[in-house]
C-alpha cells in the first residue's frame, strides 16, 4: 500500500532548484502528480494559459485535464520565457526541452535521464513525490472518485490510495 513521505523531506523542494523548467516540472510532479513519462511528452499544445489548463493525452484511453492554479501558471510563465530568451527558434512542439532537444529538427521529447536526474538532484525519485501526493489527497478527501477526477486514476487505484490513507475503512465498504 502507498504511504506518504515525511513533510519534511519534501519542503522546500522548489527553493533548492534555480532552472524554470526543473522547478515546473518538479512542480507537475508535487502538486498535480504527474508522471516522468507525461512530462517528457507534453506538447505546448497542451497547455491553454487561457483556460489554466493542462491536457495529458494517453493512449487508449481519454485525455486528461488538469486545472493549473495560479502559482503553477506563474511557473509556466518563467520557463515558457526563459525557452524563448535560449531558443526563440526552436520548432521543437514539446513544452519541455533541453538545449539538445530545442535545436533538433525532428521535435524530440527530453530524454528519461534529464527528468531521472533532475530529481536525482532533488533527492527523491518523482514516482514517490506523485505517490505522496495522491495519499496526502486521498487523507484529506477520503473520496476515489475525487482521486480519479483530480489525477486520472482507475478504480482501483483510486480505491487503493483511500485504503491506504484510511486503513480503518478495510473491513467496511468505501460509503460516501
Amino acid at each position: 500500500m502507498p504511504t506518504a513521505l515525511p513533510s519534511d523531506r519534501i519542503a522546500g523542494l522548489l527553493d533548492r532548484l534555480d532552472d524554470p523548467r526543473d522547478r515546473l516540472m518538479v512542480a507537475l510532479v508535487a502538486i498535480y502528480a504527474l508522471l516522468p513519462g507525461q512530462l517528457a511528452h507534453l506538447r505546448q499544445t497542451d497547455l491553454d494559459r487561457s483556460k489554466g489548463q493542462l491536457r495529458l493525452r494517453r493512449a487508449g484511453r481519454m485525455d486528461h485535464v488538469i486545472y493549473l492554479d495560479a502559482f503553477t501558471l506563474r511557473l509556466t510563465t518563467a520557463w515558457e520565457l526563459q525557452r524563448h530568451r535560449r531558443w526563440p527558434d526552436s520548432s521543437n512542439p514539446h513544452l519541455f526541452v533541453t538545449r539538445n532537444t530545442a535545436v533538433d529538427d525532428s521535435g524530440p521529447p527530453i530524454s528519461a535521464g534529464v527528468v531521472q536526474s533532475l530529481f536525482q538532484r532533488v533527492g527523491l525519485p518523482a514516482s514517490r513525490l506523485r505517490v505522496d501526493r495522491i495519499v496526502d489527497e486521498a487523507r484529506h478527501s477520503a473520496d476515489p472518485v475525487r482521486l480519479m477526477e483530480l489525477f486520472g486514476l482507475s478504480n482501483l487505484s483510486a480505491t487503493r490510495y483511500v485504503l491506504s490513507a484510511h486503513p480503518e475503512r478495510k473491513t467496511s465498504p468505501i460509503v460516501p
